[in-house]
């Protein structure tokens, strides 16, 4: 369960930025959170949806962004030895594009409350450190030191003494967390590596099929049929006329096929394929997010989605959210936190304040993450979308006048 995230100097967030789905004190919508009995801390509620609204440029990706790096990073699946793919700190200050980029992640696993946080520059990791709270008091698991000649060094806490993890060599490029993912196996910290490896991200349809994610899902589902079936009932329940998914492989190469049903003059039903990649742009878009909404409801993993309302109808998206809060259906505390710019899902009878975000930059190219919450004079009853639309929350966009278009 993801809990809160600080990031600092990186791409337009320049200034320390807070996100969090901790709960506020409101008792609405209890469809909405999830509660944790945790290992000596009590109960521990979080949010299970998350939106963030933003104008078109206001930086709301970047976090969705970050959180994808920092995933590829434990993973190890950066491929420069000698540069740190996630550095990419604010340009817009003299200063900035030299310092690190910070962040710190509080997230539950298994019931134990763990803070990860470091900084990091573009070839070197400066600062290290895993933390667990088992008892509502810190123990430090690992963290980095870094001696006068630059070298590198994990230093062990006393508390995993008894699992006798061996020395290893500390690339300043590389996490000491994926070491405990791939090379280094011990029972709480592999565990630890293997749930921050595995946060599903969508980084929007575009950049997924740059990326040949395509290729990835196709694999993934003609190696398990169970999810190919449950896969083509969401799309069906979509709307979208699919009534079953085919996968083929050729040359090396996964293709989707679409099957519709179709019926004769004489009555009859008739199947018929057709490739996925001549879809439409939302049924396509729809068929890697629904990859990726069955396997966060499936796993328990949390999920971040960007441009999540992409090419589809908002009966859609609202029909996603409604995955997510319904028990019956979530039924491992899933969590999903998502950008978009549908404002028909600012539906104050269905999300709680403390659900809503912000994204707006200044003048300065500075962005800045708020939450409705934040809002004094914003009840649980007040409508969300009217007010948003009429420019009270911030987070729009401020268009020019067209009178001087094409001077």
């Amino acid at each position: 369960m993801l809990l809160n995230l600080t990031i600092k100097n990186y791409r337009s967030f320049r200034d320390e930025t807070i996100f969090t789905t901790v709960t506020g004190q409101s008792k609405a919508k209890p469809d909405n959170i999830t509660t944790v009995e945790t290992i000596g801390e009590g109960k521990c509620s979080a949010l299970r949806i998350s939106l963030i609204f933003g104008a078109n440029a206001a930086g709301k990706s970047n976090l969705i962004k970050f959180m994808d790096g920092l995933v590829r990073w434990v993973n190890n699946t950066t491929d420069d030895r000698d540069r740190i793919a996630l550095y990419d700190p604010f340009l817009f200050d003299a200063d900035t594009p030299t310092e690190p980029v910070e962040f710190n992640l509080e997230f539950l696993c298994n019931r134990v409350r763990y803070v990860y946080s470091g900084s990091f520059n573009g070839t070197s990791v400066e600062k290290e450190t895993l933390e667990s709270y088992p008892k509502g008091k810190r123990v430090m698991l690992f963290e980095r030191k870094i001696d006068s000649s630059g070298t590198h060094t994990a230093n062990i806490g006393t508390s995993l003494a008894k699992e006798r993890i061996p020395g290893f060599e500390v690339f300043p490029g590389k996490l000491i967390m994926s070491k405990f993912l791939h090379d280094i196996p011990s029972e709480q910290l592999t565990e630890v590596a293997s749930y921050l490896s595995g946060i599903i991200i969508s980084n929007g349809f575009h950049e997924d099929i740059s990326r040949g994610i395509d290729n990835e899902v196709c694999r993934s589902l003609i190696e398990d049929p169970e999810r190919l079936k449950l896969l083509a009932t969401f799309l069906n329940r979509s709307d979208t006329g699919i009534s079953d998914i085919k996968i083929e492989k050729n040359n090396g190469r996964y293709e989707a096929w679409a099957i519709h049903e179709t019926t004769d003059d004489d009555g009859s039903v008739r199947k018929v394929s057709l490739p996925m990649r001549e879809e439409s742009f939302g049924t396509r878009s729809l068929f890697l997010l629904g990859f990726r909404l069955l396997q966060s409801l499936k796993s328990g993993r949390p999920m971040l989605a960007d441009e999540i309302d992409s090419g589809l109808h908002s009966h859609i998206t609202e029909y996603i959210v409604s995955l997510y809060r319904d028990p019956s259906v979530n039924t491992h505390n899933s969590q999903i936190v998502f950008t978009t710019h549908d404002n028909n899902l600012l539906d104050q009878t269905v999300l709680r304040r403390d659900q809503v975000w912000f994204v707006e930059k200044d003048e300065l190219g500075r962005s800045t993450l708020y939450s409705l919450s934040d809002f004094s004079d914003v009840r649980e009853n007040t409508p969300f979308a009217r007010w948003y639309m009429n420019n009270k929350f911030g987070g729009v966009p401020s268009i020019g006048s067209n009178e001087y278009l094409y001077d």
